[in-house]
């Protein structure tokens, strides 16, 4: 059973004030209650520390500035599992290399959200499972190729900072690498690049707001899992990502995780 339900109210200015009025029925008391805040202080909640989360504006899964209730699909995730967790959450948006680079130094615990490999799982601790994205190619004139490989001739843009970016120099593409999709899209119309390389998520939300393309093609390469990543810069990662699996996978469970789905248009992916 976890702290917090065994000691609901507990809070860092209760256990000061008991401390005050220990101390006057006698010093051993008081050593033996601070003994208690040491061996509990590995825990965020006990101390009533938040827990610090780096997110980059991914539409429609993180929004930097919410319209209508529309934080994103993955940050409405992450409070909902908070709250049951009975930690404080505070989350803070950063360009993607910024937030990668404080979240793996330990000045974040994490990032909200991260695709795997295995560079990257040598500074992060995975979550289970939050959704999945597919990932493909976006051109304005129909692309006839069905593997990555196939696409080396052509001027391909990518976020830099991205997995994706390795996928593609792994194959012997050289990417034109750039801050954000947006950028991308408006190089796209101009024919700078002949595809960007992406989410087709956060592609398919941006042009709705940004309606310089009338239309373009997507063909899928694959599709993939993506996660929470806790920092193991972090002393207390591990236990926060044990905690933050079992209420994730609980709320998956029920309709409440369907329903967010359907609010954010993500059921097709």
């Amino acid at each position: 059973m976890s702290f917090s339900k065994l000691f609901p109210i507990f809070t860092y200015e209760s256990m000061i004030r008991s401390i005050i009025i220990i101390e006057n029925n006698g010093a051993v008391k008081v050593l033996i209650l601070i003994t208690i805040l040491l061996s509990l202080s590995a825990f965020n909640i006990v101390l009533g520390e938040p827990i610090k989360m780096a997110c980059n504006h991914f539409p429609p899964l993180k929004i930097e500035n919410p319209i209508d209730g529309h934080l994103g699909f993955d940050v409405e995730v992450l409070k909902h599992v908070f709250q049951q967790t009975n930690l404080n959450l505070n989350i803070e948006f950063l360009p993607w290399k910024r937030a990668l680079l404080k979240a793996k130094t330990g000045e974040f615990d994490g990032l909200c959200s991260c695709s795997f490999n295995k560079e990257r799982s040598e500074e992060f601790y995975f979550s289970d499972e939050i959704g999945r994205n597919s990932i493909g190619f976006f051109s304005l004139n129909e692309l006839p190729f069905k593997k990555l490989e196939e696409y080396k001739d052509l001027k391909i843009g990518v976020v830099r900072g991205y997995t994706l970016e390795q996928e593609l120099i792994k194959v012997g593409i050289k990417p034109i690498a750039h801050s954000n999709e947006l950028n991308l899209l408006k190089m796209l119309e101009l024919k700078r690049i002949d595809a960007i390389y992406s989410f087709r998520v956060v592609i398919r939300e941006l042009k709705k707001d940004y309606k310089f393309i009338e239309d373009f093609n997507y063909r899928e390469i694959y599709s993939a899992p993506y996660f929470t990543c806790f920092s193991k810069a972090k002393p207390n990662s591990k236990k926060n990502v044990e905690v933050f699996n079992e209420k994730l996978n609980s709320f998956k469970n029920n309709s409440d995780y369907a329903k967010l789905k359907l609010k954010y248009g993500l059921n097709s992916e």
